[in-house]
């Protein structure tokens, strides 16, 4: 499950996020919600500047043209002595594939050393333009060749002549360590007035993120998450009442509880990776980060962290009652009733058998669930999950 973010220069994507975003060199001014109409009936959440506006902002941030050519020759001085490297090695050996390789290290180190770059500012445009022609196209094929044109060859090839690794930013479409690099080569090939857009509207319709206006979940009294989950017990509740069959009341038995694991686990990675406050009370009480760091790593850790928590918090079993519990507690200052959940826990129990016995108890007896059983859970279930859902909106969105 999640939603995404990305960040566009004239139609170009610069950079994307999952579950959470960054406003980069946007501002609070720059923010637009469009609701919608018939054309687009999906609208637009995010953050719109020209192009010039952009420019402008990098570059008081000291990202330019000269600061670019510096960030492109530092990593295109650092490709072409591992390819040399890589060269040397493959040249010591009599393996046939080891010899195409060679032979493919030759022709990109001679491309990148024969261009510079105003070369590749040049080819962007083209770059762009026989992208969009290879995907209207459908074609995904690894290697490009166009007569006469081998820097823009090399842009729409695959680049596996430097370890991933080391291949900066942007790879083979453009050489650079950092964002602010590529973006500026973007603007470089922009008008003023081209749009610079920061869409946020996946992240928002998911629940991710707050929309802007965010009182309007505070007056609905419940968060996006808790509406996606409403929705699945209501469909969850409509499937019960069909004709009995015991294995289909067994499968909505055991879904009712995998609508609560979806809702607590999508809101306490929503919360953990969109609050400074919260992460930290995340970090600091989850057991994987117990163990000592060295104070080399610790850049290293903090340029990962994101993309850490959201791997944790995949592996925690959010239909695990007690662990739930606690870790709502300590992170996101949630109780749960615990009379509510001392009901619930055999319920999570039976839905263990369910999924994986097959419907069996430890005994060998199946389980056997009934149409009010269903109804209980799904009234129980519901109950459970307002509850936090109401603390959540009275502690964050309030």
């Amino acid at each position: 499950m999640g939603s995404y973010a990305n960040i566009s220069i004239n139609n170009n994507e610069l950079l994307s996020w999952k579950n959470t975003f960054d406003e980069w060199y946007f501002r609070r001014q720059d923010r637009l919600r469009d609701v919608g109409d018939d054309e687009d009936p999906r609208g637009f959440i995010g953050y719109k500047v020209d192009a010039k506006t952009l420019r402008r902002r990098l570059q008081l941030a000291g990202h330019d043209l000269r600061s670019a050519e510096l960030d492109f020759n530092d990593i295109k001085s650092s490709w072409i002595l591992e390819m040399k490297e890589s060269l040397e090695l493959y040249r010591e050996s009599s393996d046939s594939f080891d010899a195409d390789m060679s032979s493919q290290i030759i022709a990109d180190l001679k491309v990148v050393e024969q261009h510079g770059f105003k070369d590749w500012l040049r080819n962007l445009p083209k770059f762009f333009e026989k992208s969009s022609e290879k995907l209207e196209r459908n074609d995904f094929s690894s290697k490009v060749y166009i007569e006469e044109e081998p820097l823009l060859s090399f842009m729409l090839s695959e680049f596996h002549s430097v370890y991933d690794d080391d291949q900066g930013f942007a790879s083979s479409t453009f050489p650079c360590m950092h964002c602010e690099t590529y973006a500026v080569a973007l603007l470089e090939i922009c008008t003023d007035e081209d749009e610079c857009v920061l869409d946020i509207t996946d992240l928002v319709e998911g629940g991710w993120v707050n929309d802007f206006d965010d009182i309007a979940q505070v007056q609905a009294g419940e968060t996006k998450f808790h509406e996606h989950f409403r929705a699945s017990l209501e469909e969850l509740s409509t499937l019960n009442e069909s004709d009995v069959n015991v294995t289909l009341q067994r499968m909505v038995f055991a879904s009712v509880i995998t609508a609560m694991e979806a809702y607590l686990s999508d809101t306490m990675k929503r919360h953990v990776l969109n609050r400074s406050a919260i992460k930290r009370r995340f970090v600091e009480c989850h057991q994987s980060f117990k163990g000592k760091l060295a104070k080399k790593d610790i850049f290293l850790f903090f340029d990962s962290l994101d993309e850490t928590l959201n791997d944790e918090i995949d592996k925690i079993s959010f239909h695990n009652i007690d662990t739930v519990k606690e870790l709502y507690k300590k992170v996101l200052a949630c109780e749960f009733s615990e009379d509510k959940l001392s009901t619930l826990r055999p319920s999570v129990s039976i839905r263990h058998d369910i999924v994986h016995r097959n419907g069996k108890k430890v005994d060998g007896f199946s389980v056997n669930v009934l149409q009010q059983d269903v109804r209980k859970l799904i009234e129980l279930v519901r109950s459970v999950i307002k509850d936090i859902d109401l603390q959540i909106i009275d502690g964050f969105l309030a």
